[in-house]
């Protein structure tokens, strides 16, 4: 089968594409994939086909700002890009089989509406509309009734941008206008929901309404190993606690490492600081602290009395699976969504924004973590997921096998 792929964004956005198109490859298809040029020697080490967005997924991600303006410049940005994707899954998807790609990617709909061939939306939250909050707002603990209208009022909005955007070319294309974003998002696609379904279950009012699939999330290889002096931190002692931002930038990086420092000496907690793409790091540490570069995260997380994050879709469930408490420092889009399931399911402490917190909350989040009941509650939710494989469910799925 010829099959076409295409994602943007920050990693949580792309290994999971990379780990569907190189099982795909395995399978010997015929796949190209259309990402951000940010991630091209990753693609290249696994001798994929790519297509390279021009697109700095660093500076995207360092410009997005936090809160409702980030789902808003998502929105924009998203937008901005929908000529190159286009251009690309036009050409790419001449002759193809099967079109999947990410939510980020609005032209897609259109791209398997023109060339009449399966299309398949990979989302990593529940983004089709019903009684739960929408993931990509704050607005998290709002009752049904306002959920549904949180979801209406962010359609108009991201309605207005796709027609403006979209319209004009579908004319070109000799399609039809868009005039309603859910038919157009949901309506012309099968979505394969890349989440757990004990993490984020199903609203009700999906049933009978919408082409949906749970697959599960689609983790890595996890091939790498810890490096010897982490290890060696890891074993000296009791086990410590991971705080990082992943690919998620914060606005003052040196201020929370200087938290980090004194909430670990205050509550007594050994700590693996990750520098990530914001930067923590870069100053003079107690013994304590370790401060490591990328870690792959499922060799990392088991051996960790809790991790702290911002809450990205494949951070949360790696270390839901990893089976430890999770304390969220949610930034920007889905992750206040996992923030507040993470809470609700008591697998970690109340949620706290990086521009929040403080001395003493992060102290205070630092001792809780630890706690037996998110101790308890996350090794059970890990035991669920522990055999859990979206990669090789999505693959089975748009494959038909």
């Amino acid at each position: 089968m010829k099959i076409v792929l295409s994602s943007r964004g920050s990693r949580g956005d792309i290994y999971p594409i990379l780990e569907i198109a190189s099982a795909l490859q395995d399978e010997g298809h015929n796949v190209i994939s259309g990402i951000p040029e940010t991630f091209g020697e990753e693609a290249k080490k696994r001798g994929l086909t790519v297509h390279l967005y021009s697109e700095d997924s660093g500076k995207v991600m360092k410009e997005m700002g936090s809160g409702m303006n980030a789902s808003k410049n998502g929105l924009n940005f998203i937008a901005s890009s929908v000529h190159q994707q286009l251009d690309f899954m036009l050409d790419a998807a001449k002759n193809a089989d099967v079109l999947l790609a990410s939510v980020s990617e609005i032209a897609a709909p259109t791209v398997g509406e023109y060339y009449k061939m399966p299309f398949y939306r990979l989302a990593y939250a529940p983004v089709i509309p019903g009684d739960q909050p929408h993931p990509l707002l704050p607005l998290q603990n709002l009752p049904p009734a306002l959920n549904r209208l949180t979801w209406k009022t962010f359609q108009l909005l991201s309605g207005y941008i796709v027609r403006k955007f979209l319209n004009k070319r579908r004319k070109e294309l000799g399609l039809p206008a868009i005039t309603n974003p859910d038919k157009y998002f949901t309506g012309k696609s099968h979505t394969l929901l890349a989440i757990n379904e004990i993490l984020s279950p199903p609203s009700p009012d999906w049933k009978n309404r919408y082409n949906f699939s749970y697959t599960g999330y689609c983790f890595g290889r996890s091939e790498d190993k810890l490096s010897k002096e982490l290890a060696e931190f890891i074993e000296k002692y009791e086990p410590p606690v991971y705080i990082g931002f992943g690919s998620v930038h914060i606005k003052n990086p040196d201020k929370f490492t200087d938290m980090v420092i004194e909430a670990s000496q205050l509550s007594g907690k050994r700590v693996v600081l990750s520098r990530g793409w914001t930067g923590l790091g870069n100053k003079h540490y107690p013994d304590n602290i370790f401060v490591t570069d990328d870690t792959d995260h499922a060799v990392l997380f088991p051996r960790m009395a809790g991790v702290m994050h911002h809450g990205g879709s494949g951070t949360t469930h790696t270390g839901a699976r990893a089976g430890v408490p999770q304390f969220i420092m949610p930034e920007i889009v889905d992750q206040y969504y996992w923030a507040n399931r993470i809470y609700k399911m008591e697998l970690g402490p109340k949620p706290i924004s990086s521009k929040k917190l403080n001395i003493k909350s992060l102290t205070k989040a630092l001792e809780q973590i630890t706690d037996d009941r998110y101790r308890v509650n996350a090794k059970k939710t890990g035991e669920k997921m522990k055999d859990e494989n979206g990669v090789k469910e999505v693959v089975r799925i748009i494959t038909n096998r």
